[in-house]
């Protein structure tokens, strides 16, 4: 990634790898997508792309003034890695970002055959926190979407959202749910990895359908600041009262301040691969294949049973 986001949560991905290898495939590279925005107190960023043949990625970030910032950034390979990130913080702060991969899986056999297609999910997190009380207008939200399309037609998706409105807490999951065990009533809900396997039927020789991954966060803030005391300190010349005649007051405290809380999300790949699938983990996103029996074959294999069957029942009666 081009830059650094702040307070980065945990790794978070849905991560897909086209193994065609052993698959009877015909193939071409992915159609990818990045997009990002980010505002704070009035102000936008200008979106910060970079586009190739076989990665894309685009960053949003805006600073407004102390402890008001908002940044989204996005980014989609060819190796199939993708990943979004979106946080925002202070007084009206929002990021959104979204990636996605289009491919193509044609059966270039001559036979029909059944596909199926496996993705993994590293694990991720997503937080709407306070770290001070908030007014009662004062509101932080964050929300996910993640979406496996087949021509189309939605066959898997997980979502996500957790809403903070004056400290008071909501939150909501729907499709498959990553981890049962957090319900995201703190603020805060993670998950861990794992893979999920889609039966994506039946292909006749040259027939093809459009695989389509898609994801998506954003992040909205809208809180004040919180004074504290952050320890003694020295006015004057390089931070010492009276070094060289510069500053001789000194200062017992120092007031600091910090915004009452974040909204942040990131849902993407562990490692920043780019286009390089040494570095991919090859059971990612793999399509598998079996052979459909012909119905001659079905006829030829139903009669076989048949005939093993009355073989049993004869010996047993003999």
């Amino acid at each position: 990634m081009n830059f650094s986001l702040p307070s980065r949560p945990t790794l978070i991905a849905v991560s897909l790898f086209a193994w065609f290898s052993q698959v009877p495939l015909a193939h071409a590279l992915p159609v990818l997508g990045a997009s990002s925005a980010a505002s704070s107190n009035g102000s936008t960023a200008t979106p910060s792309d970079w586009v190739t043949p076989e990665y894309r990625n685009s960053s949003s970030y805006i600073w407004s003034g102390d402890n008001n910032s908002a940044s989204g950034y996005a980014f989609s390979s060819a190796t199939g890695a993708y990943a979004v990130s979106s946080s925002a913080y202070g007084y009206n702060g929002s990021a959104s970002a979204m990636a996605s991969i289009l491919a193509t899986v044609t059966n270039a056999s001559n036979v029909a055959q059944n596909f199926s297609l496996t993705f993994k999910i590293y694990g991720g997190s997503i937080s709407a926190t306070n770290y001070y009380a908030l007014d009662a207008d004062e509101y932080l939200s964050v929300d996910y979407l993640a979406s496996i399309k087949i021509d189309g037609n939605q066959v898997w998706y997980s979502s996500a959202s957790i809403q903070n409105n004056g400290g008071v807490i909501t939150h909501d999951k729907s499709g498959t749910d990553l981890n049962s065990n957090d319900d995201g009533s703190d603020g805060y809900y993670s998950w861990q990895s794992r893979y999920v396997t889609i039966d994506l039927g039946v292909l006749d020789p040259n027939e093809s359908l459009d695989v389509l991954a898609e994801l998506s966060d954003s992040a909205t803030s809208n809180v004040g600041v919180y004074a504290y005391d952050c320890g003694g300190g020295y006015e004057g010349y390089g931070g010492y009262g009276g070094y060289g005649g510069y500053g001789p007051v000194l200062q017992s405290t120092s007031v600091c301040t910090q915004s009452k809380g974040n909204a942040s999300a990131f849902y993407g790949d562990p490692f920043e691969i780019e286009a390089n699938p040494v570095n991919a983990d090859p059971n990612s996103l793999r399509v598998t294949t079996r052979a459909v029996p012909e119905p001659g074959s079905l006829a030829l294999l139903a009669l076989a049973a048949g005939a093993a069957g009355v073989a049993r029942r004869r010996k047993k009666r003999d």
